[in-house]
C-alpha cells in the first residue's frame, strides 16, 4: 500500500507540532537505516493499563539521542526545507504518520495502538540496544550530570555554595 505525500497546512502542522510515533519494528527499520541518532526516548502513560510506557520516536528538533522534552511539542528532525517528510519515499515513515490523515478522518485511537506496540519484550530490548551504544537517552542523560557537576565545581559552584 501507498500512502500518498499530502502538503496541505493541516498535515504539515501535524509534523511541526510533534513527531509521529513509530511501531518498534518501524524504529529498527530507522535504526538499521542508519538513523538512530536522529530518533529520541519518548514516554506515555497508559490509563488503561495504569503504566508508563517509554517508546523510541522521530526526535523533536534539538532532542536526537536524547529524550523528549516534559511537554514534548516541536517540529519533527525528518521534516525537510519544504516542510515534507524525508523519510516517506524511503518507506521508513513512522505507521503513524503514514495512517494519521488530515480533516479530522485518523483512526480513533491511532497513537495509544502505536504506543502499547512499544509494550512488549521487543519493544523494551529494542529501547535498550539503542540507549547502549553510544550512550542515548536515559543512558546519555545519566553520563551528562557527573560531568555537570564536575564542571561546576571546577568553576567554584559547588553545591553548597551560593552564587552572586
Amino acid at each position: 500500500m501507498t500512502h500518498p505525500i499530502c502538503s496541505c497546512p493541516e498535515c504539515q502542522a501535524m509534523c511541526q507540532r510533534r513527531p509521529c510515533w513509530p511501531t518498534p519494528a518501524d524504529a529498527d527499520r530507522l535504526i538499521t537505516a542508519g538513523y538512530g541518532n536522529q530518533l529520541m526516548l519518548d514516554w506515555w502513560f497508559d490509563h488503561e493499563q495504569n503504566s508508563t510506557i517509554y517508546l523510541l520516536t522521530p526526535a523533536i528538533v534539538g532532542s536526537e539521542s536524547g529524550q523528549a522534552p516534559a511537554h514534548p511539542a516541536g517540529p519533527c528532525t525528518f521534516l525537510d526545507a519544504n516542510n515534507l517528510c524525508h523519510l516517506h519515499d524511503s518507506g521508513l515513515k513512522p505507521t503513524e504518520g503514514k495512517l494519521a490523515l488530515c480533516q479530522n478522518n485518523t483512526p480513533a485511537g491511532l497513537h495509544e495502538d502505536v504506543g502499547r506496540t512499544w509494550d512488549s519484550e521487543t519493544g523494551r530490548a529494542l529501547i535498550d540496544r539503542w540507549e547502549s551504544d553510544p550512550p542515548r537517552g536515559r543512558r546519555r542523560a545519566l553520563q551528562e550530570k557527573p560531568a555537570r557537576r564536575q564542571e561546576r565545581r571546577k568553576n567554584g559552584k559547588g553545591k553548597n555554595q551560593t552564587n552572586p
